[in-house]
């Protein structure tokens, strides 16, 4: 995989357009698995890159995985530590938005973001990154993650999560629901 860097906004929109053909949707970065290239602005910083690195990551080992763990997993790593020789992800700047969305009661049940069809998470009418996100990062920081992955992987009947989820934090989605805004809400940057 190509990974083009470009210093602003302005090179990388001029770049993706001259070598790919393309008029990114977003400012800041994005994978083409046609062309094996990420297309990044680094001007904001490395975040993007590592996001976009987990999606080649997603596609080789996880065919067809959702979108919801897709780039709840992608946004995990946009500002990533090293914890015993592991990648880590930490609180980061969405985490206002998904304290904005629980207390206003704009964001639907857990179980319903897993359901989330493709397009149906990328047009939400909520923040579907950040709460994909801070699930994940609820998976990882309670010891879950590598659990929940290897069973949601390995479930060829449930492709929403939805199985592997409650298996692995032991409880119905339902019941999940308000542990999980209870431990986003208690999140500090």
């Amino acid at each position: 995989i190509e990974i083009w860097l470009f210093k602003n906004e302005r090179t990388y929109r001029k770049g993706a357009k001259k070598w790919f053909n393309d008029e990114p949707d977003t400012p800041y970065g994005y994978y083409s698995p046609e062309d094996d290239a990420l297309i990044m602005n680094i001007g904001p910083g490395a975040g993007t890159l590592s996001h976009e690195l987990v999606h080649p990551y997603m596609e080789a080992n996880f065919p067809n995985v959702p979108a919801w763990f897709n780039e709840g997993l992608a946004s995990l790593y946009e500002q990533p530590r090293e914890r015993e020789g592991h990648m880590w992800g930490t609180t980061n700047w969405r985490l206002p938005g998904l304290h904005s969305m629980i207390r206003n009661k704009t964001i639907p049940s857990v179980a319903k973001l897993l359901e989330t069809t493709r397009d149906g998470f990328y047009d939400a009418p909520y923040d579907s990154y950040a709460y994909a996100r801070f699930l994940v990062q609820y998976l990882q920081d309670t010891g879950k993650l590598r659990d929940f992955y290897k069973k949601f992987q390995s479930d060829t009947k449930d492709r929403t999560g939805k199985a592997a989820l409650a298996a692995v934090v032991g409880m119905d989605l339902e019941a999940f629901d308000p542990v999980f805004r209870k431990w986003a809400l208690a999140l500090r940057r």
